[in-house]
């Protein structure tokens, strides 16, 4: 292998490794990740329904009490306690009173420091269909889950001790909860907890889009730099366009890799010690466990993720990058300026978002056919394979596979660049059109 593209790969590499905005960028994303996941946890685990929920008025039109079971259960979740505010009010009327009572109660809430909502329980509530709530906390889905949990359990409470079961046993059912974590289990074992795949899987395919298409992108401005400054011309004269175009890849490409593995390592790092501390030191040592994605067996990482499963994500990362690298410097050999790289760059774009658009589906059933068939795809491989193998559990042979078809379409993506890159840095002037591109590849 020609020495030159070891020297233009150093060059690419120590010249963006040593920037600040790299050193930045690579401790920056893991900490955001951890704040992303960390924040909305530990305000759930933190924060319910609002006091305000105890300055309801009840309007009880049911004949049966339940707007005093609804109070207490009200009262006694421990979420709404306060020691300002004494609980529902509850205001037992006939079906005929009760149209004037909630205009009534209405006008109560519209005034400044008053009642914060009204609740009407009818007949159709004790049926267990509906009841009727209006007030100013209507948008806070907190306040109107536990009115909706409150009224749940009050009918549930009503109905079996209608039935002749005991108040206390009563009690007990309509408080029940059980806990179901949900565990993989794989062609080894077991494998994790199944919620922490689907967070790892979609963490995996961000951190590798995500730096596909920025470092990708800097081949491309690299590329339209030298041409531009007509540094190429001078550069060309004593290497070829193939090597400078291997090296500019390999370089870029290494800085690439230097940023995946500190990412994914540190993001490791922070899922099986730093988040467990932080969810610990906070109360929740149980959403730790399920969420933080703690050690789960021997040789994993995180969420069940062994170390074999972040080699072949890494290899999945060096065929996209090829992939799409050579591509955006093709891109940045045939234009001319930066506005017209963005343009010229849209269809690389979307051929690289095209495996993230059906992200959806994929977390859905990781096993459908379209999944598997966007698994072996060159161009969309790179990016659902490896979250593919953070949800379910995928053969050896299908890995196998699909790294062979992505190398191959990598192949293909060179052998196409090469040529458009060999002409395209000597050629200036207007951006060239389709066929002309054509024609280069044909007889370059």
């Amino acid at each position: 292998m020609d020495k030159k593209i070891f020297i233009v790969a150093k060059r690419e590499y120590l010249e963006r490794v040593r920037s600040r905005w790299f050193i930045v960028m690579t401790l920056a994303v893991p900490a955001l990740l951890v704040l992303a996941m960390v924040i909305p946890i530990m305000m759930s685990l933190r924060s319910s329904s609002s006091p305000n929920v105890r300055r309801i008025r009840i309007l009880d039109a049911t004949g049966g009490g339940l707007g005093n079971r609804v109070a207490e259960a009200i009262k006694a979740d421990s979420s709404t306690r306060s020691d300002t505010v004494t609980g529902p009010t509850v205001v037992v009327a006939t079906p005929a009173e009760l149209p004037k009572l909630e205009e009534d109660a209405i006008r109560d809430v519209m005034k400044p420091k008053s009642l914060i909502g009204v609740l009407v329980l009818t007949d159709s509530t004790l049926a267990g269909k509906s009841a009727r709530y209006s007030g100013r906390n209507a948008s806070t889905i907190s306040d109107i889950d536990k009115l909706e949990s409150a009224v749940r359990q009050s009918v549930m409470m009503v109905r079996l001790q209608g039935e002749g079961v005991k108040p206390q046993t009563a009690n007990e059912l309509s408080r029940l909860r059980v806990r179901m974590p949900a565990e993989r289990v794989g062609d080894k074992g077991r494998g994790g907890s199944g919620t922490t795949g689907i967070i790892v899987g979609i963490v995996f395919g961000a951190l590798l889009l995500m730096s596909i298409i920025v470092h990708g992108q800097n081949v491309m401005r690299g590329v339209l730099d030298e041409k531009t400054t007509r540094v190429a011309e001078v550069v060309l004269s004593s290497v070829k366009p193939e090597a400078l175009l291997a090296g500019k890849v390999l370089g870029v490409g290494a800085v690439g890799l230097t940023q995946i593995v500190t990412w994914l390592g540190l993001s490791a790092y922070s899922a099986n010690f730093v988040m467990p501390m932080i969810f610990k030191a906070v109360g929740g040592g149980a959403a730790a466990a399920s969420t933080a994605g703690a050690i789960s067996g021997p040789g994993s990482v995180f969420g069940g993720m062994t170390l074999g499963v972040f080699a072949i994500a890494i290899g999945y990362f060096v065929l996209g990058f090829v992939f799409y690298a050579t591509l955006y410097a093709a891109v940045g050999s045939m234009v001319n300026s930066e506005q017209e790289a963005q343009q010229a760059g849209v269809p690389v774009m979307l051929l690289l978002m095209s495996g993230w658009i059906f992200l959806n589906p994929v977390l859905i059933n990781p096993n459908s056919t379209l999944a598997v068939v966007l698994s072996w795809l060159p161009w969309t491989s790179p990016i659902l394979m490896p979250i593919r193998m953070g949800l379910t559990s995928v053969s050896p042979l299908s890995v196998t596979g699909s790294m062979i078809c992505a190398a191959l379409g990598s192949i293909a993506a060179v052998w196409l660049a090469a040529r458009i890159y060999r002409v395209g840095m000597l050629m200036y002037g207007k951006k060239p059109s389709l066929r002309e591109v054509a024609k280069w590849i044909r007889y370059a």
